[in-house]
């Protein structure tokens, strides 16, 4: 008997059809915006931020960057960080916990940010972007809404170390051609604002309804 579901992701939207067999509207969830400035800084590390659980998949960045050798800040907590801690090599960091002031440094200073997982949207993308970073996703999910190849970030599309190297490889190469602030209007639909406008229309529509 529900009027209207509403999904944060066409990911989503797609699942609800699936079990459910109901249409649902899209409403991208918001990101605080305001909260995040351009920054054209770009220190030598690249950056996760997650919750560290296996289904997080940042043990795959791990193999990674013990391959390649290169600087990899991971901020978060999770029971997995013990095991992950045991399988990373010594260009890998894991901070803890850091509140949000400390996050969004590390976001604005970082050569770009890793997100290994599948989500049903995820939020540190359109953060990491918000502050005119690029973002290497796994292709799957609903980052696939949020990143766009060659402006924002890239995708890499197997759970596999080797298709995320090749990812990364595409990203570097254009690492001195993404544009910051085209890099940041990506991520400007999902601000708070037009949340409100898209949660306002929805129910002025619904009122209007028979």
């Amino acid at each position: 008997r529900v009027d209207q579901y509403l999904a944060n992701s066409r990911n989503v939207q797609q699942r609800i059809q699936k079990y459910y067999r109901k249409e649902a509207a899209v409403l991208y969830p918001p990101v605080d915006l305001d909260r995040f400035h351009v920054s054209k800084n770009r220190e030598n590390y690249f950056l996760i931020v997650s919750t560290l659980a296996p289904y997080k998949n940042v043990e795959l960045a791990v193999h990674l960057f013990n391959k390649i050798q290169k600087k990899l800040i991971i901020v978060g907590e999770g029971d997995d960080r013990a095991r992950l801690e045991h399988l990373a090599g010594p260009t890998i960091d894991f901070l803890g916990y850091k509140p949000d002031e400390v996050v969004r440094e590390y976001l604005q200073n970082c050569r770009a940010l890793i997100f290994p997982g599948e989500e049903d949207f995820g939020m540190v993308p359109v953060e990491a972007m918000a502050c005119g970073k690029p973002v290497l996703a796994y292709g799957k999910g609903g980052v696939l809404e949020s990143v766009v190849p060659g402006v924002s970030g890239e995708f890499f599309h197997d759970p596999t170390v080797e298709s995320m190297e090749d990812g990364l490889a595409r990203l570097m190469a254009h690492e001195t051609k993404y544009d910051a602030n085209r890099i940041r209007h990506c991520a400007e639909k999902f601000s708070q604002s037009a949340f409100e406008e898209g949660v306002k229309e929805m129910i002025e529509n619904l009122m209007k309804a028979p």
